[in-house]
Order: C-alpha cells, then sequence, then structure tokens
C-alpha cells in the first residue's frame, strides 16, 4: 500500500518539490546527469510511439501541423509574451523560451486515453512534433536568446541526446522477450525520473524561491494565464465547433508542455537559473491535468446523460 502511494505520479512529483525546497541533498552531484536521466525517462516514454502511423501521410501530416500550431506557436507566443514583459532577469526569460520552444509532454499521449480523447490523434502528433522539434527546438531558443554565447551545433546536440537517441533506442524495449517486463516499469521508470529532475532543480534554486516571493507570483501568473485562461479559453470557444474526443487531445497539445525536457535542457545550456522556470512548470502541468479532468469527466457524463 504504501509503495503503491509513493509510486504515484502525483505523489512522487509532490515529494521531489518538497525535498527539494528542505533538503536539496546531493543536488550539485545530480545536476551532472539530469539530461542522462531525462534520455533514460525519453526512452522508456516513446516505447509507445508506432513508426506506421507515418504510413498515413495526410493524416499524419495533418495531426503535426496543428499540434505544431497549438503547441508551439500559439500557447509558445502567449508565454513568451508574458515572459517578456514580466520578468526582467536575463536568464530566467532563458528559461521560459527553453519551455516555448520544448515539444509536448510524452503525458498528453496516456492522458488522452484516461480523459477518453483520440488517442490516436495524439500519439500521431507527439511524434511528428518531436520530429519537428529536432529542427524547430534549437532555431527558436537561438533566435529569442540575446545576450548568450550559445552555438546552434549544441542546442542539436541535446535535442539529438533527449530525444532521437531515445526515440531509436525506445525499439530494442519492444522486443518480445522483454517487452512485458517494460511495460511493467515503465510507469515507475517515467515518474522517477521525472521526480529526480523536479527535485534536482528545485533544490538548486530553493534559497531564490524562499527569498523571493514576487519572482515567484510572477512565474506562477504566467503559467497559470499561458495554461489556464488558455486552456479553458480553448475549452468553451471550441466546445461545439470539435468532436469532443478530439478537442480533449487538441486541448492537452495546446497546454501540455515536457518539464523534463525543458529542465534538463535549461540546466545543460544555460545552468541552474534558468532551470527555475521548468520546475514550476512540472507543477502547473500537474495542477492543470487534475483541474482539466474535472470539466472533461463532467462532459463526457453530460454526453451519457
Amino acid at each position: 500500500m504504501i509503495l503503491k502511494i509513493i509510486n504515484n505520479r502525483n505523489t512522487l512529483l509532490i515529494l521531489s518539490l518538497l525535498l527539494g525546497l528542505f533538503l536539496g541533498w546531493g543536488v550539485d552531484f545530480l545536476k551532472n546527469y539530469t539530461l542522462y536521466i531525462l534520455a533514460v525517462v525519453m526512452v522508456f516514454s516513446t516505447t509507445s510511439f508506432d513508426f506506421k502511423t507515418l504510413n498515413d501521410y495526410k493524416f499524419f501530416a495533418k495531426s503535426t501541423l496543428v499540434s505544431f500550431l497549438l503547441n508551439y506557436i500559439i500557447f509558445g507566443s502567449i508565454l513568451l509574451l508574458l515572459a517578456y514583459f514580466l520578468i526582467d532577469e536575463k536568464e530566467l526569460f532563458w528559461g521560459f523560451v527553453v519551455i516555448a520552444a520544448t515539444p509536448p509532454g510524452v503525458a498528453v499521449i496516456p492522458f488522452s486515453f484516461i480523459f477518453k480523447g483520440n488517442t490516436t490523434y495524439s500519439l500521431v502528433g507527439v511524434l511528428g512534433v518531436y520530429l519537428l522539434a529536432i529542427i524547430a527546438s534549437p532555431l527558436i531558443i537561438k533566435l529569442f536568446v540575446q545576450g548568450a554565447d550559445i552555438k546552434v551545433l549544441k542546442l542539436v546536440m541535446v535535442t539529438v541526446q533527449v530525444i532521437v537517441i531515445p526515440i531509436l533506442l525506445s525499439r530494442l524495449l519492444l522486443f518480445k522477450k522483454i517487452k512485458s517486463t517494460v511495460d511493467k516499469i515503465k510507469g515507475k521508470v517515467v515518474n522517477w525520473g521525472f521526480a529526480l529532475i523536479v527535485y534536482t532543480v528545485i533544490g538548486l534554486n530553493k534559497n531564490a524561491i524562499f527569498a523571493e516571493t514576487d519572482l515567484l507570483i510572477k512565474i506562477g501568473v504566467i503559467f497559470f494565464v499561458s495554461m489556464f485562461v488558455a486552456g479553458f479559453l480553448f475549452e468553451f470557444l471550441l466546445k461545439k465547433k470539435i468532436k469532443k474526443d478530439l478537442r480533449i487531445s487538441q486541448n492537452l497539445m495546446f497546454t501540455i508542455k515536457s518539464s523534463g525536457y525543458a529542465a534538463g535542457t535549461s540546466l545543460a545550456v544555460f545552468g541552474e537559473r534558468s532551470a527555475l522556470p521548468s520546475a514550476f512548470l512540472a507543477v502547473f502541468v500537474l495542477l492543470y491535468l487534475i483541474v482539466i479532468g474535472f470539466v472533461f469527466d463532467a462532459n463526457n457524463m453530460n454526453a451519457t446523460i
């Protein structure tokens, strides 16, 4: 019973946040390995990707372009506009740029299933945007980051490390002899991996968190508006225009960014200060999934009455 509670994704995220704030042991050591932890998480997270979906070119292209528009163009624009006006410190602003350049969280896929969305659309959309991210993410960061000595090649290599190589390695986990074991443990690997990343980022920035209340409020406002306000507006405005299961998947694609990718990339490219927004992104993603879940559940109940 205790192990079940500890292994719960929400419990782990909250515990990693609290332990990072009030303990923070070993974070200087862990920060050197966050990119590797993220790569392992991505290997297990991407086992659901099926390259056979590439055979339906029209569906793949349409799902990818719409998902990219929602997650990168619209969400990214809202996020960066708010950060531009509210955040003065350049390292923190760079952290928001990394988030804007981050692909959608793999959590979009299982939560589409949980909320009775269009899981196939989510799977294809996430895969397509991840492939586009190989080029788009480094270019976006290079375009919006001013005053930092960064090289596009380094950004490309980080993207290759945490997207391309994990997707290829994930194919090895699909062999019949180990697939059943992988299916049993992949949830735990992903949850613990994200928890370690959040713990590290929070621990590295705990002094700033306790000392800079005004800054944390600004970060909270940015995520609240770009996720909660924008996400609920999406649901309200398109409720009667898009089929329910597709709308659920697109809502998640619109609002959910990969906090692990954002945190790992920020730490690797810009340092610990820039990763602070990514740590809070993880918290807001969790809160959003809990709250929007009630909305989707209510809509599903209304649809069956």
